[in-house]
């Protein structure tokens, strides 16, 4: 039984690798395959007979103003953001990412609820080491259609991929491929709505990749997606922002669509969009797959744990900082490739003083942790924030039955 661990280590460690009739035919071309390949670069050589890779999952990366505004004050700009967990998004061969905001130059900046960020952001989580990002979102459209547009732009000038919405319909529907290592993995993304409603009858209109609560439409439009995916990858990832926001627990609905995606030739769900964190489940498939389903990975960078101290340690607002960095191992052996296990990260969005400033950024616990329990002198601030994320890592802990929850 594939298992799902917390690190001994704040790294994850390899072993072999560095660090998932007419009707058809439109059902077919709504999700026809993307011409561009992403290819990760790998040694020369003779392929060996099993090959490892790791892939990395984060959850939503949002912008509010708050953030946008620290950041500006410091030289490194953007790159200070994730400065503090690069090092441990850098042990993955692919790493994902849902990229909560447009990103439109000309447009107004975040003000909720519509967001919007500067180009500036995706360079910065390029450097840190993000390879993919999701853009199906409720916030898609949040700077309307050109800002759409604007965004995907921004994100391939960056050199990241994107899934999950495009320029046009067609390229919304297309599947996207990264390799790496040989193992050729594909990926599929899909929003329950969007804030902003979609151009509907324009076939050059910008797209988004919807799949609503309830409706057996839309899953059965996805299900096909997947089916070719899986014709044609190795692995096949799909991202799904759904569920009920700031809910612990999956709904009913979130239940039946991982299982019958996952019936459908899903390896890994990762969800996003409550911006707490959910449950991770192994769902055996009736082909003898063991998929993993991630119902939501919670924050990756935000400010709705803004003003969580020691003292409200247990607001439920804390629940917004806990975050998980996902490191799912695949193993190819032959022509067969499967998910093999599986490891988190326990992180959190913390305020962190750097010079005169503060600014909200990710930071791995453990290795918070470690660097404030190496300093000869603590603060009584410094202090507070030892014992606040030590017990919110308690808290990330038992959530995957990983320790007892904490007093």
């Amino acid at each position: 039984m594939m298992g799902v661990h917390a690190p001994d280590q704040h790294t994850l460690r390899h072993s072999g690798a560095a660090a998932i009739g007419a009707l058809l035919f439109f059902l077919l071309q709504a999700c026809a395959q993307q011409q561009e390949v992403r290819v990760v670069p790998k040694k020369a050589g003779v392929p060996p007979l099993k090959t490892e890779i790791v892939i990395t999952a984060v959850g939503d990366v949002m912008m509010p103003s708050s953030i946008q505004a620290s950041a500006s004050r410091y030289k490194r700009g953007y790159d200070v953001l994730f400065e503090k967990i690069a090092q441990d998004l850098a042990v993955a061969d692919i790493t994902f990412a849902n990229l909560e905001t447009p990103v439109d130059q000309t447009a107004a900046s975040s003000g909720y609820p519509k967001f919007n960020a500067p180009p500036a952001l995706l360079p910065a989580l390029k450097k840190a080491g993000v390879d993919i990002v999701s853009v199906a979102n409720n916030h898609a459209m949040d700077a309307g259609p050109e800002g759409l547009k604007k965004t995907i732009d921004n994100v391939e000038a960056a050199g990241l991929l994107f899934t999950g919405a495009g320029r046009t319909k067609a390229e919304a529907a297309k599947i996207k491929y990264m390799t790496a290592r040989g193992v050729n993995v594909a990926f599929l993304s899909y929003t329950y709505s969007t804030n902003q409603r979609l151009p509907r009858k324009a076939a050059q209109a910008p797209g988004v990749n919807i799949l609503r609560n309830g409706s057996d439409a839309d899953l059965g439009n996805a299900m096909v997606c997947v089916r070719q995916a899986k014709a044609t990858a190795d692995l096949v990832v799909v991202s799904l922002h759904w569920g009920d926001e700031y809910a612990p627990d999956p709904t009913p609905w979130q239940r039946k669509a991982a299982s019958e995606l996952v019936e459908a030739g899903a390896d890994i769900i990762l969800g996003h969009h409550p911006h707490v964190l959910q449950p991770i489940e192994s769902y055996a498939a009736r082909d003898g797959r063991v998929a993993l389903v991630v119902y939501s990975l919670g924050n990756f960078i935000s400010s709705q744990s803004s003003g969580v101290t020691y003292e409200k340690r247990t607001h439920r607002k804390a629940l917004r900082g806990d975050g998980i960095l996902l490191s799912i191992v695949a193993v190819k052996e032959m022509n067969t490739t499967r998910v093999d296990r599986a490891e988190f990260l326990p992180i959190w969005t913390l305020r962190d003083q750097i010079g005169k400033g503060t600014i909200s950024r990710p930071v791995s616990i453990m290795s918070e942790l470690a660097r404030i329990e190496a300093l000869d002198r603590k603060s009584k601030e410094l202090e507070n924030t030892r014992k606040l994320i030590s017990y919110r890592m308690q808290v990330i802990l038992s959530k995957f039955g990983a320790a007892s929850a904490p007093q």
